[in-house]
């Protein structure tokens, strides 16, 4: 079965003093390892946070075609042309999707610094990935990333493909809601089969409502890991023990994420 991991970073968390091309190489051999046929890179927004940014992701995984990746902006301080900088790298293929670290950065998905954003994700057909739910451990952050947010973003641009990641944890409800509720919106699992997070959710949960969205819109539903801080194996597991088709586990895996995003020339 295809598989497509389309969360994650190259991370100095679980690399210590590790070169980034050698996180890199890490991360393809974990691929192959667990049968990964690409995988889509997320840079941070912010430069020495120990996660590659942008400018080092596009430099480290140029010409390895297994690996695509997003790009990303730091919201509340917008650097001068990087706008249009992200508009030139989608038309030229090298970033498939936009990030944005709402709760991380204290802005919230409709903050009208975004617009300009969202136009260039619509007039390149790829799409907006917000990072959602916990952060940092600090429950205040969360108000800035809660799917109630992201919502507004989803009624006011319709044509604007929008990626929940993390399945808002713990906010799975609100979550579940809008992605069934919402043509635009989708939500990918990374995160979901870490032992903290499987702690505070509870794994029959997480499984209770990745099953209802699966069983009434399958192409919901992506799957992502956060590799390196998240383990490759135990996500893989979840979608494996759920109770649905093999159909609607191969949508997961693979499908809904070249559906999402243009990578389909590089799987």
């Amino acid at each position: 079965m295809k598989i497509i991991d389309c969360h994650v970073h190259l991370s100095r968390f679980s690399h210590d003093n590790h070169a980034f091309s050698q996180i890199r190489d890490s991360l393809l051999r974990t691929m192959k390892e667990h049968g990964i046929l690409h995988s889509i890179v997320y840079p941070d927004s912010e430069k020495n946070t120990g996660v590659s940014d942008l400018e080092t992701t596009l430099e480290v995984i140029q010409g390895h075609s297994q690996l695509s990746m997003l790009g990303t902006v730091h919201v509340p301080i917008i650097e001068s042309g990087i706008i249009e900088k992200l508009d030139k790298l989608a038309k030229e293929a090298r970033i498939v999707g936009i990030k944005l670290y709402p709760g991380f950065e204290l802005f919230y998905p409709n903050d009208e610094r975004c617009h300009a954003i969202y136009d260039v994700c619509i007039n390149n057909n790829i799409p907006v990935v917000f990072h959602s739910g916990e952060t940092k451990g600090e429950k205040w952050r969360e108000k800035y990333n809660h799917p109630d947010e992201i919502a507004k973003v989803t009624q006011k641009y319709k044509d604007l493909n929008i990626v929940i990641a993390h399945f808002s944890q713990p906010h799975l409800d609100a979550c579940k809601e809008v992605v069934l509720e919402h043509n635009n919106a989708y939500a990918d699992l990374s995160g979901l089969a870490h032992p903290d997070v499987l702690k505070v959710c509870g794994g029959k949960e997480i499984k209770r409502i990745l099953k209802l969205v699966a069983k009434q819109n399958p192409e919901k539903i992506l799957f992502g890991t956060d590799w390196p801080i998240c383990d490759i194996g135990e996500h893989l597991k979840l979608v494996n023990s759920l109770d649905i088709s093999d159909y609607n586990k191969a949508m997961i895996l693979a499908s809904n994420a070249e559906k999402v995003f243009p990578i389909s020339n590089s799987v």
